[in-house]
């Protein structure tokens, strides 16, 4: 018999607590309300925000708001931190409570399955690595680039203009200054260093002329200056960080050369230092695949009347070293490789003269098929448990059709011996 709360030991109690369905009810309410107010969220802060906001590990509490502000609900866990303490309690009170043996050995499964699947989408949500990749069709690309990290990279120039191997100052550093930090980067292979300080997450870069003058005290650097602007919710990828930097001579401190940096500028600042030309990128995050991708042919139809596309499909030729392998990438048809899967994210249609391109978003998530893996677990394991029930309940009620020996009603004889 099963001991009553009260006459618990500490430890059972909080075994009891831990496995126990309030806290899994508790959980799944909370993450309904978290969905929902996700969802209804997302019309004014976009999707990316809204994501980060309520499922990053880092939100450990979230505050649901409207787009002018406004609170419309008390404070509410962050998902990923619910979705923890369900698994725990799935772990204690599925796997480790439950009763054991083969009849309930398909509960089991399916219990551990689902733990499996949340496990994917903690694992997800820390590793998973995403960018875009553009190739033009006829060409081969082998990197994409990371939409939301912008590294800084210091070059020379060879004497053919060609730009030599960069040196990478990683947005995680950059983006840990705030506005008043500085940040000094010294290279081995260069005989200077960076200085770099008022660090802008948002902003624009300006032209100093009589329409547009700087802000009063604004640095104005070569004619241009950066303004501070609010962030873009709906679209994460127009919000462009900036920063100023200074070249210094490594040994005398000397100032060479006074940048301004700003992400949107796909082209070089340059300068020179002892007669040699070096260049300075402000660039989303080169990340290199193992392969290449080779555009043979990309096509597509738009919605009538728009330009907002309806369908499209790449042919590409993936090159791995000396083997090439052909691949179709539609929507939601995307092409895996070597933990790598490349989604049709967009295709560009070529003016008279220009070039066709596609744009491939390109994602490496250590637990991609896990949920899929996850899933025919379950659904094995559940249907273990139907046939055991079944066999179970055929066997039963074929012993109650058993015709029975009549039972006699005349009173028991005993003999003296």
């Amino acid at each position: 018999m099963a001991k009553k709360f009260k006459e618990m030991s500490l430890a059972q109690r909080i075994f009891r607590i831990a496995a126990g369905f309030e806290i899994a009810v508790a959980c799944l309410s909370l993450l309904f309300l978290l969905t929902f107010f996700g969802t209804i969220e997302q019309r004014w802060f976009g999707l990316w925000t809204t994501i980060h906001k309520y499922f990053d590990y880092n939100s450990v509490f979230v505050l649901p708001t409207r787009g002018d502000g406004k609170v419309i609900f008390p404070p509410l866990p962050g998902a990923y931190w619910v979705i923890v303490v369900l698994s725990v309690n799935m772990f204690l009170g599925g796997i480790v409570r439950a009763r054991k043996g083969w009849r309930k050995a398909g509960v089991l499964v399916s219990h551990f399955a689902i733990l499996f699947m949340l496990v994917a989408g903690a694992v997800s949500s820390v590793y998973k690595e995403e960018g875009n990749m553009r190739v033009l069709q006829g060409e081969k690309s082998d990197y994409a680039q990371k939409l939301f990290k912008h590294d800084i990279e210091v070059f020379a120039f060879d004497e053919e203009g060609d730009r030599e191997e960069p040196a990478i100052i990683r947005s995680k550093s950059i983006k840990a200054l705030g506005k008043k930090g500085e940040l000094e980067a010294s290279f081995e292979k260069f005989d200077f260093k960076l200085e770099i300080d008022r660090y802008l997450p948002y902003s624009e870069l300006a032209l100093d002329s009589p329409t547009t003058r700087p802000p009063e005290g604004e640095e104005v650097v070569d004619g241009f200056f950066l303004v501070e602007v609010e962030k873009d919710t709906k679209t994460e990828e127009r919000n462009m960080p900036g920063c100023y930097v200074s070249i210094k001579d490594e040994k005398t401190d000397d100032l060479i050369q006074r940048l301004v940096l700003w992400a949107g500028n796909p082209y070089p600042v340059t300068f020179n230092h002892d007669g040699k030309r070096y260049g300075v990128t402000y660039l989303m995050e080169i990340w290199p695949m193992p392969f290449e991708v080779e555009l043979y042919k990309t096509f597509g139809e738009n919605h009538p009347g728009t330009e907002i596309p309806s369908w499209f499909q790449s042919n590409i030729v993936k090159v791995d070293g000396s083997n090439r392998t052909d691949y179709e990438i539609v929507m939601n048809e995307p092409a895996r490789h070597g933990g790598y899967t490349l989604y049709q994210a967009g295709f560009t249609r070529a003016a008279e003269g220009e070039t066709p391109s596609s744009t491939f978003a390109v994602v490496n998530n250590p637990s991609d098929k896990w949920p899929e893996y996850a899933l025919w677990a379950s659904a094995a394991g559940l249907l273990f448990h139907f046939m055991a029930m079944l066999v179970r309940f055929i066997g039963g009620s074929a012993k109650k059709g058993r015709p029975q020996a009549p039972v006699s009603n005349k009173p028991p004889i005993y003999r003296k011996s």
